[in-house]
């Protein structure tokens, strides 16, 4: 199986790296501070191994693998992510990952995570659902703590997540 990277809605989302054939880091545009660590070392309990194997059949035996999710621990938290493995030339490996969020979502929710996925403030999802500014900040505070997102880029993976992306 190979990536398709001319249909960018099959990295919509997502986070990627590259390991090399020991499974080693490489790159990781968004968080550098992970390159020359192995991936498995984030994951916790009985996930090590699993992960650790997927990335063995993917390495060295240069064998695609996933989706397969993994609970990692990074920067203090837990997450479930989903994970793909594609071989490259050069012994290498592209990764790429979504968070798997869970829970369940109100309308509500469901429509101020669309709206502040898509980048839109407070004042414009109050306007857009006919709500108070303060209503619409509580509703974004409620999602970021229920779905434990930290970052701007999570509510577009949630979105993506709950089939509220494109």
């Amino acid at each position: 199986m190979r990536v398709d990277v001319t249909n960018p809605e099959s990295f919509a989302d997502t986070y990627a790296y590259v390991v090399d054939r020991e499974g080693t880091i490489v790159l990781h545009p968004r968080y550098p501070d992970v390159v020359g660590t192995k991936p498995w070392d984030w994951a916790i309990g009985a996930d090590k191994e699993k992960c650790r194997e997927h990335y063995v059949q993917a390495c060295m035996f240069r064998e695609p693998q996933g989706p397969f999710v993994v609970s990692i621990h990074y920067s203090e938290e837990t997450y479930p992510l989903r994970f793909h493995l594609f071989p490259l030339d050069e012994g290498q490996v592209l990764v790429y990952y979504t968070r798997v969020f869970n829970g369940d979502l109100t309308d509500r929710e469901r429509h101020v995570l669309v709206l502040v996925a898509g980048g839109a403030s407070a004042n414009q999802i109050a306007d857009a659902l006919g709500i108070s500014a303060s209503t619409a900040r509580d509703h974004i505070a409620n999602l970021k703590r229920k779905l434990h997102i930290h970052h701007a880029d999570g509510f577009r993976m949630a979105a993506h997540h709950f089939g509220l992306g494109k």
